[in-house]
């Protein structure tokens, strides 16, 4: 298979699609209608939120359907913004998604503190502790499970366990978990989102889990109050269908990390002057970021494209972003090293020979860029 770019979307799983055709054949009626069609429809939706929850451990009162996970956490802060004390501060991980970094700018006006990079990608948890125990300690602390960019897992139960044991709020942003990650221990978090796109679901869905949970859109009584908007009801039922094909799924991790490994390797040997962002923490293991400095990576994005393969530049949502994205800000790389940050992310399907296959794609176009670069310095007269 020669789609790479999983962490910004996933093709959508063929139960999922059969769920969502099926809907849109003979589930369109309204929801929230008092007819018995409606009803059918009502309780289905209640049997999906019924069973998502249980396999995350959660009660399903505190699970809201949404767009997704940027109007999930989108949501997480505007609520809390017209709950929380004047004054209050919020605390992020330096390696959020714009998602979150800018829920928090727009509702805490200068009032975000953010943790510091460190090398490996990771947080540090003495850093927290010791914002945890200041005496004006931060409402809500965000931190992400797994980097949409670099693959990094953050040590997010050690900072649920301790946001519990200072009694402040802690906001998961766990999107790229589902599928490629632990799901046990989520119920420990505050709040926590889902979007449906990562893991073979349909995009414009997900959810929000929380006690208290609000969304951004009112103006109806759907969601028991908590989301206004006439229920995407074909969407749920293929992201829940996608759902429970994933929990059908036996994940080996180790099998799926050793096949990125050893791309890793054989591009390490190649590229001498590659760097590989995050190699020294725990990752996903589907997910390589890499600094390759031999030419732009917009340059490899198109050649790779006709060679078939698609990868990215990184985070989908910052390709177009003035200052690069929150990796290339929190390592506080230069603007032109920022255009070298190239992303590689697999999913179930892959196989040995189609990380091999990729490699190869890299080699030549290797060839071909450097091909190009010496024409483009011939002067001629």
């Amino acid at each position: 298979m020669s789609y790479f770019d999983n962490n910004a979307t996933t093709p959508l799983h063929p139960a999922a699609r059969e769920a969502l055709v099926q809907a849109l054949e003979q589930g369109w009626a309204n929801p929230s209608s008092p007819y018995r069609t409606s009803a059918q429809i009502r309780a289905s939706m209640e049997k999906c939120r019924e069973s998502i929850a249980s396999t995350l451990r959660i009660d399903p009162e505190h699970l809201t359907f949404t767009s997704g996970a940027t109007e999930a956490n989108n949501s997480v802060f505007s609520s809390l913004a017209h709950t929380s004390p004047l004054g209050s501060r919020v605390l992020l991980s330096p390696y959020e998604h714009p998602s979150v970094t800018e829920a928090a700018q727009l509702w805490f006006p200068d009032r975000v503190d953010t943790l510091t990079a460190q090398q490996n990608g990771e947080i540090a948890m003495e850093e927290l502790s010791d914002f945890l125990q200041k005496e004006q300690r931060p409402v809500l602390v965000a931190v992400m499970a797994a980097s949409n960019e670099s693959g990094v897992i953050q040590p997010w139960r050690e900072v649920a366990r301790l946001c519990q044991t200072h009694g402040v709020l802690y906001h998961c942003d766990s999107t790229q978990l589902p599928g490629k990650g632990s799901l046990h221990d989520l119920s420990l978090c505050s709040f926590f989102v889902t979007s449906a796109h990562k893991f073979g679901g349909p995009k414009g869905i997900g959810w929000l889990v929380g006690e208290g949970a609000s969304s951004l859109l009112v103006g109806g009584e759907q969601e028991k109050g908590r989301r206004g908007g006439t229920e995407n009801y074909p969407a749920i039922i293929s992201a829940c269908t996608a759902w429970e094909s994933l929990s059908d799924f036996t994940l080996d991790s180790e099998h799926f990390s050793s096949m990125r490994n050893k791309f890793e390797k054989q591009m390490i040997s190649e590229f001498p002057s590659i760097q590989v962002i995050g190699q020294e923490a725990p990752r996903l293991w589907n997910t390589s970021l890499f600094l390759l400095p031999n030419f732009e990576n917009l340059r490899w994005v198109g050649k790779l494209d006709k060679l078939g393969f698609q990868i990215s530049t990184g985070s989908a949502c910052s390709t177009t972003k003035k200052g690069g994205s929150p990796i290339a800000q929190a390592m506080k790389l230069s603007p032109a090293d920022s255009q070298h940050l190239l992303r590689v992310s697999s999913f179930h399907s892959h196989t040995a020979a189609d990380w091999d296959d990729l490699f190869s794609a890299f080699r030549q176009a290797h060839l071909a860029l450097t091909e190009e670069s010496a024409d483009s310095s011939v002067i001629s007269f």
